[in-house]
């Protein structure tokens, strides 16, 4: 069965293939909802406003206009030039380039441009990977860079060893710039994985959401984060069904947002950490059964 997110109810009634709970190590999360679209419930429990944004969200389909994304590429790489020379110039702007480089890619996406959009997501990787170095060598890092953005970019173009090295020198400097414990615990759970600890990374990822359930407020601000833990279950432990539901929950969460922003960027119209599981669950030889204009079938890897 094929699902595609339009707003984020169909989570919520997304029942048909229910993820499948692991027989190990869930005595911790013995109370827990058994399934994703329960812990959506949880973070949102008025049903009168769910309905309300159904209403409002319904059919609404996450589209720009050409005018749109040709701005936001001509800003885009106004500012990567910029900060560019920068660089040349011994001043500390990886941050921003590989932001820069981020945001082209995405916008070379949008046109359907998948070598360009795959080139400079990479770029933004490598930009990052040099800030990773530095900060690795400086006691008190000045500029944190996020690894999970950098490992997304990395999956998202196809390049899974570049997304292990970024996981590598996050993990190096873990002491030193704070991460979200979920997004800690998505890093250490692939490092886990790609080393053959398989059952150890799924043993992690339920740990974690056991131990933030309690925080409705913690969840209910990382929710997308979840979502990910939960397709990064599946595809530790082969479970299509569980995949593909963390996948939808991405979208989900992803189209709530983007439908509630007031800004105008690219970010809001491809979901980036979505087409980033996609991927990952291709290589493994998971079947995709979410569609959705939020994820760019020209960027999805060929199946395994």
């Amino acid at each position: 069965m094929r699902f595609s997110v339009t707003n984020v109810t169909v989570l919520l009634t997304f029942s048909d293939t229910p993820p499948q709970r692991l027989l190990q190590d869930t005595d911790f999360m013995a109370d827990d909802p058994s399934s994703l679209s329960a812990l959506l419930r949880c973070w949102l429990p008025d049903e009168a406003a769910v309905q309300d944004h159904a209403e409002a969200g319904a059919g609404q389909r996450l589209s720009p206009t050409l005018s749109q994304v040709t701005r936001w590429m001509r800003d885009a790489q106004h500012k990567l030039t910029v900060h560019r020379a920068a660089l040349q110039d011994g001043h500390a702007m990886l941050l921003a380039t590989s932001l820069d480089a981020e945001a082209l890619g995405t916008g070379y996406a949008l046109i359907g441009d998948w070598d360009m959009a795959r080139s400079y997501w990479l770029r933004a990787c490598h930009y990052g990977v040099q800030l990773l170095r530095q900060a690795s060598q400086q006691a008190h890092p000045v500029v944190p860079c996020d690894g999970l953005r950098l490992v997304v970019c990395a999956l998202a173009a196809g390049d899974m060893s570049l997304a292990r090295q970024v996981i590598g020198l996050q993990q190096e400097q873990a002491g030193q710039v704070r991460l979200n414990r979920l997004a800690q615990a998505i890093l250490q759970a692939l490092l886990l994985w790609l080393d053959g600890q398989g059952s150890q990374g799924c043993h992690l990822l339920r740990q974690v959401i056991g131990s933030s359930r309690a925080d409705r407020q913690y969840l209910f601000c990382y929710r997308g984060l979840l979502a990910m833990c939960w397709a990064l279950l599946g595809i530790f432990s082969a479970d299509a069904a569980m995949f593909n539901a963390g996948v939808m929950g991405q979208l989900a969460v992803h189209h709530h947002w983007a439908l509630g922003r007031t800004g105008d960027s690219e970010e809001a119209f491809i979901c980036l950490s979505a087409l980033a599981m996609i991927n990952l669950g291709q290589l493994q030889g998971l079947e995709q059964d979410v569609f959705d204009l939020l994820i760019p079938q020209g960027l999805v890897l060929a199946r395994t």
